[in-house]
């Protein structure tokens, strides 16, 4: 009977030992099954977040196009900075702000959006008899900015109040044109994405001081 338990107790233990084997190993596919998933979800909620990014790319692609018309089949930075400048400019005058300084600075390719940034640095004084007018005349210049085609984007504000005996407001500004080109344009343009403003400056865009 001893040996017969003896057995038995053996025969026991050899089964719970295959049984927490089995438990174990359960348990370590289940928990890389479990990773698996999580990594699986990972790249999914990426591979959405790029499609998003890329859908919402295209939308303000398109919306650019609707603003300027069809991309530019030829790109003359010259020109295009040259009107810039002088959009903003009217701007500044109808809205009685006396021009400082208008300079144009190094533009930039956008190859996701397929455009051209064109910046335009501006320093500009309030010229109106009280601090009350100057701030209507500065908010009908941002009103506007936004109404030129194509748009202005207001990248960077600054304002403080200068002069005595009449204060007035001193207005700086980055004020940036994107201007949509075409896929040739864009293959010439894109193997340099920053230039310097020296070849365009020769064009007839150069910083102008008041």
């Amino acid at each position: 009977m001893k040996d017969g338990h003896r057995v038995m107790l053996v025969g026991l233990a050899v089964i719970a030992l295959l049984c927490w084997g089995w438990a174990a190993s359960a348990f370590w596919q289940v928990r890389s099954l479990h990773q698996h998933l999580a990594d699986l979800n990972a790249q999914q909620r990426a591979l959405s977040q790029r499609l998003a990014t890329a859908h919402h790319q295209q939308q303000r692609y398109n919306d650019i196009v609707r603003e300027l018309g069809q991309p530019l089949s030829r790109f003359e930075p010259g020109q295009l900075t040259a009107r810039l400048m002088e959009q903003v400019e009217g701007a500044l005058t109808q809205s009685r702000l006396k021009v400082e300084t208008l300079q144009p600075m190094a533009w930039q390719v956008n190859p996701d959006l397929r455009c051209v940034r064109l910046p335009v640095q501006v320093t500009a004084t309030t010229t109106h008899k009280t601090l009350s007018d100057a701030l209507q005349g500065i908010t009908e210049l941002l009103q506007r900015l936004r109404t030129l085609r194509p748009p202005l984007i207001v990248e960077r504000w600054s304002m403080q109040v200068v002069g005595q005996p009449q204060p007035a407001f001193r207005v700086q500004a980055l004020c940036v044109w994107l201007v949509p080109v075409d896929d040739a344009v864009l293959k010439t343009l894109a193997p340099a994405p920053r230039r310097r403003t020296a070849p365009f400056g020769a064009a007839g865009a150069p910083a102008l001081e008041r």
